[in-house]
Formats: structure tokens, sequence, C-alpha cells
């Protein structure tokens, strides 16, 4: 908190450059309070009004450096009604007030907890502004918690969003914000490119406030590079601007700076003018340790002019302001003084007890900025790590983009080829037909056979007539537009997500068919092996990652890692694939799915259950039979052929196993399947 403490009057930059001056916050204080006085007392006037919690909210805010109890209260009240009639924007309001509370009254820890409920609020992407405040607010609070990180990227992310959505205002405070962040932590450099951006802001909105804001910042910053010329150009222009609007707490700042530049200078007169000017504007403002550090350079001013008397009333002010907060950095600085005073006045025992004392804090001092400096150099770091990252995710999210287009054609193009067989078994069927007419004694049974290859082709035309038809026809549609039509690329950009879904689906539903095909083949042969259960369910879990993300779907793993089962490894993951798509079509946004298993006797159970809507006795008994093709609509409307559990079925059953079904209407569904164990 000492290091914090060294640079309070840097920290305005956090703090105060969020509204334009104190004088602002006090006339619109008295604003709000003048408005709820006003809606309160109308005959009409209703709690549920949202103009009144508004104000409320609005009046909380603005109390954060005056009246924190007050600033509690409110929003305690607003966020009580806002819930009362689901408000959402007041309620997420109130919760960034509370973070900004916590952070105003030294609980960093709650500030940051408040702060990660507004940004967890599904609601929180309608309000940016909004996003934008508690960016800064967490930003603050990590800091004060020494996390360079995260006080970067919550920053960072900041002025993400204020580029987003063109609010320069709010760009220059963030810039702001990082370039004190830097400044305090002592690398300059850094700071100054944070502060150009700031000015950039400034310059492109015209406001002259936020101009003298970044050039009297700029100015100490300059004081400490030794470039001394600029330090005083910038100091003099904020000091005459902040005079004449009368901001008094930036003019007691550069002030105290113009002092400080004095001092290096060797002006002491100046300086003790400077100090002088700043001492009295710091009567208005509750800031002990900026007093502290105005005596400490009142006192060095008359020690340079000679005037050793005053310079020790000076110092002795300095000192008792100085362990106040216990700083260490500010009571070194003052012994090391007190010695050259006793020194000059020939008091040698004295002079070399603080010289001694000066000795000890430097000590103690340069092991806290040792530590501090390799916190920071590990900052400095994950930063440039989480950069790379940023870049290398962006190179293969465009990989992906490309590969996706491939595989729109490769679909496509198995697509034509599955229609040309299909057509090419309806002209072998018909010469089948034929010869069927003239055979007497297998009749009956090359009918039924005949039969079961017309309920399977109905079935294919079914599907590629309803589910594969429609996707190749908006593929078709969409290149047309592409080619012929100016705007036909931004037509294409535009469809092109949900057509890359309906392509998924087609795939997914070209593997059953293929699948399936293969199960009707009398020569198809299984081959058996030993399977880890938990690894390919894991695999198949994260083939389905991107539907798990976008329904918020959450994953509950029990299965354990040492059950196996005996069982071929491509059907065992049809199968399993089948029953995960059918969990994730049926289950509502945040739902869940649970995956167990369990043995019983020479066999192991392995359950797929859901929170979704559930089934019908009625529908459970159609469920695998050859006769029924059921094909329902998901909870976000996804598509389904019906083949997916029937398949699943019968490859069960060619691996000596079983499947069951538990299930109730608007509770969920469990489906067990039952594989034998490997033997020893």
């Amino acid at each position: 908190m000492q290091f914090i403490l060294k640079n309070f009057l840097f920290l305005f930059a956090f703090v105060c450059i969020n509204t334009n001056t104190i004088i602002a916050q006090v006339d619109s204080i008295q604003l709000y309070k003048e408005r709820i006085i006003e809606i309160t007392s109308s005959p009409n006037f209703s709690e549920s009004n949202i103009t009144y919690i508004d104000l409320l909210n609005n009046l909380s805010y603005r109390l954060r450096y005056s009246e924190l109890d007050s600033m509690e209260s409110l929003s305690k009240k607003a966020l009580q009604l806002s819930k009362n009639i689901n408000y959402k924007e007041g309620e997420l309001e109130a919760l960034t007030n509370f973070s900004a509370f916590h952070l105003y009254s030294g609980d960093t820890g709650k500030a940051i907890e408040y702060g990660n409920l507004v940004l967890e609020a599904k609601e929180i992407s309608n309000f940016p502004q909004k996003k934008m405040k508690v960016y800064n607010q967490l930003g603050q609070a990590y800091f004060i918690k020494q996390d360079y990180p995260l006080t970067y990227s919550h920053f960072l992310n900041a002025i993400s969003l204020s580029e987003k959505y063109h609010d320069e205002s709010y760009k220059f405070r963030m810039n702001m914000n990082l370039g004190t962040m830097f400044n305090l932590l002592e690398d300059y450099d850094e700071a100054i490119v944070f502060y150009t951006e700031a000015l950039k802001s400034s310059e492109k909105l015209k406001d002259e406030e936020m101009d003298a804001m970044v050039s009297s910042n700029l100015g100490y910053l300059f004081i400490q590079k030794e470039d001394f010329k600029k330090a005083e150009a910038l100091l003099l222009k904020s000091t005459a601007y902040f005079e004449k609007a009368k901001i008094n707490e930036w003019l007691a700042f550069s002030c105290a700076t113009l002092g400080q530049l004095n001092l290096k200078l060797n002006n002491y007169s100046e300086a003790i003018v400077n100090y002088d000017k700043a001492l009295l504007l710091h009567k208005s403002l509750n800031d002990i340790k900026g007093r502290a550090d105005i005596n400490y350079g009142l006192a060095k001013a008359n020690f340079g002019l000679g005037n050793s008397v005053q310079a020790e009333e000076f110092v002795n002010e300095s000192k008792k302001l100085y362990e106040t907060f216990k700083l260490n950095s500010g009571l070194e600085k003052v012994n090391r003084l007190l010695y050259q005073i006793k020194k000059d006045q020939n008091k040698i025992s004295e002079s070399l007890a603080y010289l001694e004392l000066a000795e000890n804090l430097a000590n103690n001092i340069s092991k806290e900025k040792n530590i501090r400096n390799l916190n920071l150099q590990n900052a400095k770091l994950n930063i440039e790590k989480e950069k790379e990252n940023l870049v290398i995710k962006n190179r293969l999210a465009i990989e992906k983009q490309r590969k996706y287009v491939k595989w729109s054609l490769a679909a496509l193009l198995t697509l034509f080829v599955i229609v040309l067989i299909i057509l090419n078994s309806n002209k072998r069927e018909k010469l089948l037909n034929k010869k069927l007419e003239n055979q007497t004694i297998e009749l009956k049974e090359n009918q039924k056979t005949l039969t079961n290859i017309n309920q399977n082709q109905d079935r294919l035309f079914s599907i590629v007539g309803h589910d594969l038809r429609g996707p190749i026809i908006s593929l078709k549609e969409l290149l047309t537009f592409y080619i012929e039509d100016p705007d036909g690329k931004v037509y294409f950009e535009k469809f092109a997500p949900q057509l890359r879904e309906d392509l998924e689906q087609v795939q997914f539903t070209m593997d059953n068919l293929l699948h399936w095909g293969k199960t009707q083949m009398s020569g198809n042969q299984i081959r058996l092996e030993k399977i880890s259960v938990r690894d390919e369910i894991e695999n198949i879990i994260h083939f389905f990652s991107r539907e798990i993300k976008k329904k918020c779907i959450e994953i509950d793993n029990q299965l354990i890692d040492t059950h196996f089962v005996y069982a071929d490894l491509n059907q065992f993951n049809v199968i399993f694939r089948n029953l995960i798509s059918n969990a994730l079509k049926f289950t509502p946004n945040e739902g869940r799915i649970t995956f167990s298993s369990k043995i019983k006797e020479a066999n192991l159970l392995i359950e797929v259950s859901d929170t979704g809507v559930g089934m019908s006795e009625l529908a459970i008994s159609k469920l695998f039979k050859d006769t029924e093709h059921i094909s329902t609509s998901g909870t976000n409307l996804e598509k389904g052929t019906g083949l997916g559990l029937r398949l699943a079925k019968e490859m069960i059953v060619k691996n000596n196993g079983k499947i069951f079904v538990k299930s109730k209407i608007n509770k969920g569904s469990q489906f067990i399947v039952e594989l034998p164990l490997p033997t020893p």
C-alpha cells in the first residue's frame, strides 16, 4: 500500500478523470437530489418508476468521493427496486455502483466480486458504456492489489470497447489510466506511449481540460526523465488552464509539480512560491499525503536558501504527516533532510541518528522495489505472451474459416455421389421386380426383401429430400449471388454461419447413412477390442464442443478412468455420437448432460442423462421400431433424421449389448447402454 500512497497525486487519473471536476461533481449531486425531491413529490409517484430508479443510481455513483454511507444505502435501494420490476439495466447499474463503493472504501476483493457479477450477466452486452465502466473499476482494483497483468488487460478491454463504439472520451480515460499505471511503476517510456494516445483523443475532442490533465501528468513524467524544458512548458500550460477554470485539485497538483521542478533547477525562491500556492489550495482538499509532500518541498527549498530554522519546521510537519501513513519513502527523504539540517547546525550525534534511520528505511525501500520490479517484469512477460497468443488465435481462426469452405464443397460432392448411388439402386430394383414376377417358389421371401429395400429407400429419399436437399439449394443460391450479384459477397458472409451449421448437420447425417448402410450389408464385419470408455466419450464431447458452448450446456463427466468395454471402436463412437447428439438436441439452453458408468456382473453400464424435454411412454415404445420414422425438432429447432437412435440400437446389439431408456416429460431422459467387459 505504501507504493500506492507514494504516488497518490497521480491516482487522480484513476479517480477524478471519470468526471470533469469536483466542482461539477458537487453541482451534479445537488441537481440529482433536487430531481429526486421533485419526482417523489408528484401525486402519482411510484417507487417502480424507472426514472426514479435511474436517479437513485446516478446520485449514488456521484457520492463515491464524499458520502460513502449514502452511496451504499442508495445502491441497495436501487438494486431491490430494480429486482422487484425485473429492470435489468437498473440492477446492473446498482451492482456496478456496489463495485465502486467497495473500491473507494478500500475493499478491493468485494469491488472485484461485484464487478465480475456485472460482466458475467448475459444482459451486459446490451450496455457497452456500463461494461467499460466496470472494466475501469476492475482495473483500478487490480492495480491496488498489485496484479499488473489483470490491471493492464481490464484497461485494455475498456479501450477495445471504446474503439468499437467510437467513444473517444472513454478511450482518453483508459489511456490516461494505463499511462498512470506505467508511471507509477516507473516505466516512463511506456507511460509516455499511453499519455500520447490520450493526448490524441483530447485533440480530437478539442477538450482543453483533458489536454491540461495529460500535460500535467506528462510534466511530472519529464521531470523524472530530467527533460526539464519539456516539463516546464507542459506544467505552465496546464497550470494556466486549471487556474482559469478554477479546478483546484488539479491546480494544486500542477503547482506542487512546478515546485518539484524548481527544486531540481535549484530555483528555491520560485519553488517556495509554487509550494505555498499548492499548500493554500490543499486546505480545501482531503489530501494529507499531498500536504506532506508540499511541506517537504518547502523544507528543502528553505534549506537551499540557508533558512535552516524554517526548513526544520516544515520538515517536522512533513514527518508527522508521513508517519500517519507509515510511508517509508516519505520518511526516508525526511530523515535524510534532517540529517543535513542537523549537520549544518553542527549537531553531529543527532545528524548521525537521522542518517542511520534514513539508511535503514532506504534498505527496506530497496527490497520493496526489487520485489515490485520482479513482479513488473513478470507482468510484462505475461502481457507479451497474451499479445502473441492473440495473434496465433486470429491466424488459426482464418485457417479454420478456409477449412470450412473446403469442407462445404466436399460435402456437396459427397451428396451428389449419394444421390447417384440411390438412383442407380432404383434402376436395379426395377430389374429385380421383373425377375421376381417369373419366380414362384421364392416369391414370399423375395417380396419381404423387396419391401425392406423399399422402406430403406423411402427413408433415404426422405432424408435426402428434406434434410440434405435444403442446404444444397441454399448454397447454390448463395454461390449464384456471390458470382453474379455485386453485393453477393455481403450476402454470402451474412448467411455463411447458418449454412455452416446446416452443412455440419448434413455431414453428421451422411455419416449415419453410411454407417447404417454398412449395417445392412451381410458381409459387414465388426472388430472387437478393449476400449477406454472415458477417453473415447471425452473425444466425442470435444467433437460437439461448439454446440455445447452455443447452448451453454453443463457437462458433468462422472465416467471412471479404469472402466473399459470390449466392442468395435468405430461402432462405439457412432453409438455415443448419436446418443450425445440426441441429448444436446432435446436439452434446453443452460441445461445439463451427465455421463456415468458402473459395472454389472460381466458388463459395463454407461448412462447418458439429460435435463431435456423428456418423452412419453408412447414415444419411448416407438423409439427403435423399424416401422416408425421419428424426426422431431430440438429445443433450438435443430434438425434430425430419426435414423440415429435406430442405428445406435442395431450397433449395440451387434456388439452383444443392450440399450434401456427412461424418461419423464419436462424432466429429462436417461439412455443406458450395456456392453461386455474385456475378458481378463
